[in-house]
């Protein structure tokens, strides 16, 4: 480590250099030092309350503190959360229980105290399922499959994630599945299944982008910037990244953007951009000293180390790291940061203080062993190999780097892999062992090559869950406009109903204004004589309705007494003591209203509605019967649920009912309205032989959409299935290439030695069999593309035994097999048709059963034979174990394959069904038979039948 200089005083002296760097760093600091100073201190905020607050609020104020600062101030939120704890059984409820115990097992969580945290997540379960609370009992759920994930116990982390995934899904809330899915994908990572991981990632960001939650959709972008990563794809990995720290930026989230600053810093190392790395590290330093983040900050100061070290400032890197050691000694908690060590092992290797690198090296080993960072021990043994060459020790280098190679190998780490046997074949090559030099590069070359390969399908299938995502968006988009249409429509039909309804009113108060003004023209002395009593029945009219109006009701259920106000004195309901039930006024009730009113009163007190509403006949004091609508909801329950009370009114409906008979009537009658209605629909129909027309046009538009995508699939399986055999064969070449070039040279200068030669023709026929192999494998590729096109297949019809020659044909390709066949066919079946065609369907189904239905176990297949009045309809079965749902809609294209890992391309169902559609006439879809395997139905044309 370079020293500071020291003037005559014993002061310390910066050099110009130091001097820049100082400089540097606070031009990247400003920015964040201002936004740090500006911000609201929110821990004070939330503490002041909690100590201001009382009884139920002090725990709301705690669930709040801990739901916030849980994973930045972890110690403060567990000492809140248990006070809380204490709180609970005095002042809190079943839901404060439920959120309080599952955000403390957060809190937990984040400490490291799993065993703490498992107990607390438990008892929040129980009291959400306990109380029956849905939203507190899908958190718990989230926040014990995060537990159940950092335990390793997969199967019960999955489960809690799918069930906390159907209850979210059940209650509507959305936020809580965004939540669920992101966890869904984190499994889906912990198991390697890198496509379902981007699909749940997508399927969450996308429910965060609905509901308008930022801070989710900057998580998101996160997580997918890790996922990237993994699949080794940085140009999305930079993206997603850089999407996360906008978001957060403009949502000025100082937690956030320390985490993703600080990822970022470690993905621009990664990719050798070590500058703008640096600068991501400062400024997510500067946000967790601000925000007392020690643990990270801990972290920042390891990768500042290393970053330091590749860029080759040694003394800033030696400074990182030793501040992470000074912090590790202040922070008394669980510390998840164990590569300070090893960074600083590698450090001192650079610096040439190699005891003192192998010192930190070997303490870095039982860091890590037992660790979620155990694969990081090849990481070690790598720089134990470094070591020994600096010493000129090269067999101890060998055996680190042996030891490197088997740690990598166990924890599938190919990239590591990768490095390690082009380096280990270097160092034999320098101490003349080729032979094991040539294997470890041939070794590197192999892993490369299959490197290069999966990352090249990560990018295709990346694109496809990305483009089926945004179909899916598309598709959503397209129905709420279809709706939105159609709503649209329904409102201006209502309006037409509507305006045709007032039309009607309106003619007939005119036509009724004309008659009785023509009829009082025609009867005025009539009237003059009868004005008195009119006016008189129009005053009587008046008060009434002045006093008139609807009788309230309210009945406890429990002691029988019903009390009315505003009782219509003519009627004969009891307005006391009615009982308990609808028996007391049976009496007074039409015999004929009175079944209907004790049903609809009876499902509204067993909660089967949400009130009641009947109109029925009442007897009345004078012995009539008078129509009322009764209405009514319960009021008041027990604590099992019980009706107590119920209320409700009773209205005089006699004469709404007098003039719905009336308009019944009018409307019979009234011819104006049928020939306007018959207009009306007339207009309809012509409307809709326009969008009949429009939609035909665009089926057409979208027939030739689906017609250029299939062609662009079919272009890129080509280009993907040859991609393989092409590019080792250039991979052989090259290295066969660089071979004869050095024994060119070692000829030329008279150095070629016996061991030279035989190395030579070893490598040169390994070289030439490569290529051979898989250029023979392109030509098997290219003339299977040939035979997947019908235009192959021009023979002529031939007449055959067609029994015998579907047996023929099966029993061919299954003789060394398990397999037992059944034909179902006349034996005297003669069919004319082109052989070769029908040959080769009967080949590749059999072939797709024995490859993917029994996967070369026993099993048995039938074809049935039907001879119908216009086709010939042939079965094909098998008791295999089947298709997965998501298969079906792709069986018949090209270059889809469940199986690419065995070597299946993708095109034996896809030459099936182009030669039973375009060589052979018929048709062939995939049955829905309910029986185990798989089931295909092909349905010729009856022309080629002979005899049967």
């Amino acid at each position: 480590m370079l020293a500071p200089a020291v003037d005559g005083l014993g002061c310390t002296m910066l050099n110009p250099i130091s001097i820049i760097k100082i400089f540097f760093l606070l031009l990247c600091l400003y920015p964040i030092v201002g936004v740090c100073v500006a911000s609201t201190d929110q821990v004070t905020v939330m503490e002041n309350k909690i100590e201001s607050s009382e009884g139920s609020d002090k725990i709301d104020a705690i669930i709040d503190f801990v739901k916030t600062h849980y994973h930045f101030n972890t110690q403060p939120s567990i000492l809140h959360g248990e006070a809380g704890l204490e709180l609970l059984p005095m002042y809190g409820s079943d839901k404060q229980s439920s959120e309080l115990h599952s955000y403390l097992a957060r809190a937990y969580f984040a400490y490291g105290d799993l065993v703490r945290a498992d107990a607390l997540i438990k008892v929040a379960l129980s009291t959400a399922q306990r109380s029956a609370n849905k939203e507190a009992l899908v958190l718990a759920k989230l926040i014990s499959a995060g537990i159940e994930l950092r335990n390793k116990h997969i199967a019960e982390s999955r489960q809690l994630t799918n069930e906390a995934i159907t209850l979210a899904t059940a209650i509507g809330h959305n936020l809580h599945l965004a939540s669920a899915y992101r966890i869904s994908g984190n499994l889906n990572v912990k198991v390697k299944d890198y496509e379902a991981a981007l699909s749940d990632y997508l399927y969450s960001l996308d429910i965060y982008k609905r509901l308008n939650n930022q801070s989710g959709v900057a998580s998101l972008n996160q997580r997918l910037a890790s996922l990237y990563r993994t699949m080794n794809l940085y140009e999305k990995v930079l993206f997603h990244q850089n999407q996360a720290i906008d978001i957060s930026l403009s949502l000025n989230n100082e937690a956030n953007l320390a985490i993703y600053y600080s990822n970022m810093g470690t993905y621009l190392e990664e990719v050798s951009d070590y500058a703008r790395s640096i600068e991501m590290h400062l400024k997510s330093l500067a946000i967790k000293e601000k925000l007392g983040y020690q643990l990270g900050a801990i972290h920042t100061y390891n990768r500042l180390g290393s970053v330091y070290r590749l860029a080759g400032d040694y003394q800033s890197a030696e400074e990182s790291l030793l501040k992470a050691l000074e912090l590790k000694k202040a922070l008394d908690r669980p510390d998840p940061n164990v590569s300070t060590f090893l960074d600083l092992g590698r450090l001192y290797i650079k610096t040439g203080k190699l005891d003192l690198a192998e010192d930190y090296l070997s303490k870095s080993i039982p860091l890590y062993q037992g660790s979620r960072w155990e694969d990081r021990i090849a990481e070690i043994y790598h720089a134990f190999a470094d070591l020994h060459l600096q010493r000129n020790n090269p067999k101890l280098a060998v055996q680190a780097y042996k030891s490197a190679i088997d740690i990598a190998k166990k924890h599938d780490r190919d990239a590591f892999l990768i490095d390690y046997y082009y380096e280990l074949s270097e160092v034999l090559e320098t101490q003349g062992d080729v032979a094991q030099a040539l294997a470890f590069l041939k070794s590197h070359n192999e892993l490369k090559s299959k490197w290069d390969s999966i990352n090249n399908q990560y990018l295709i299938r990346s694109l496809a869950i990305e483009f089926g995502v945004t179909e899916k968006r598309r598709e959503i988009a397209a129905l709420i406009q279809q709706n939105q249409i159609k709503d649209l429509e329904l409102k201006q039909q209502a309006s037409r109903q509507q305006f045709i309804f007032i039309s009607l009113l309106l003619a007939f108060i005119v036509f009724s204004f004309v008659y009785f003004w023509r009829s009082k023209n025609r009867q005025l002395e009539v009237e003059k004589t009868a004005l008195k009593q009119i006016s008189e029945a129009k005053e009587r009219l008046t008060f009434a309705l002045w006093g008139s109006g609807d009788e309230l009701w309210d009945w406890d259920l429990q002691t029988g007494i019903i009390t009315r106000d505003n009782q219509a004195c003519d009627l004969r309901l009891p307005s006391e003591y009615i009982g308990m039930d609808l028996e007391k006024i049976r009496p007074v009730v039409h015999p004929d209203d009175f079944t209907i009113l004790q049903e609809r009163f009876s499902q509204h007190l067993k909660g089967e509605s949400d009130y009641y509403e009947v109109n029925y006949r009442v007897l009345t004091q004078t012995g009539d019967w008078l129509w009322v609508l009764d209405r009514g909801k319960v009021t008041a329950l027990n604590e099992v649920g019980e009706p107590l009370r119920v209320s409700g009114t009773i209205k005089d409906i006699s004469r709404i009912k007098s003039s719905e008979f009336a308009l019944a009537e009018l409307n019979a009658t009234l011819e104006q309205r049928v020939e306007e209605r018959t207009n009306s629909l007339q207009q309809s129909r012509d409307e809709l032989a326009t969008a009949l027309e429009e939609l035909t046009s665009a089926q057409t538009s979208l027939l030739e959409a689906q017609k250029m995508a299939s062609l662009g699939r079919l272009v890129a399986g080509v280009s993907h299935e040859l991609n393989t055999p092409l590019g080792n064969s250039v991979t052989a070449s090259s290295v066969l290439q660089e071979e004869l070039t050095i024994f060119k040279d070692k000829l030329e200068a008279s150095k070629l030695t016996l061991s030279d030669t035989k190395s030579f023709i070893e490598v040169s026929l390994s070289g030439t069999a490569l290529i051979e192999s898989n250029l023979g494998r392109a030509a098997q590729l290219v003339k299977r593309f040939k035979h997947a096109s019908a235009h192959e297949y021009v023979s002529n019809a031939t007449e055959l035994n067609l029994k015998d020659f579907i047996y023929s044909a099966i029993a061919f390709h299954t003789q060394d097999s398990e397999l037992t066949i059944e034909i179902n066919c006349s034996d005297t079946m003669q069919i004319e048709c082109d052989a070769q065609a029908l040959g080769k369907v009967f080949e590749d189904l059999c072939k797709n059963s024995l490859q993917h239905g029994f996967k070369k176990h026993k099993g048995q297949i039938i074809v049935e034979v039907f001879a119908e009045s216009d086709s010939l309809k042939i079965v094909y079965s098998d008791n295999g174990i089947g298709l997965e749902d998501a298969a079906l809609p792709h069986i018949f294209e090209p270059f889809y394959t469940t199986a690419r890992n065995e070597g299946s391309v993708g095109l034996g169902l896809y030459m099936v069904f182009n030669l039973v559609t375009f060589v052979l006439g018929g048709k062939i879809n995939r049955s829905n038979d309910a029986r185990q395997g798989v089931t295909f139905d092909i349905t010729l044309p009856s022309q080629i039948i002979m005899t049967h």
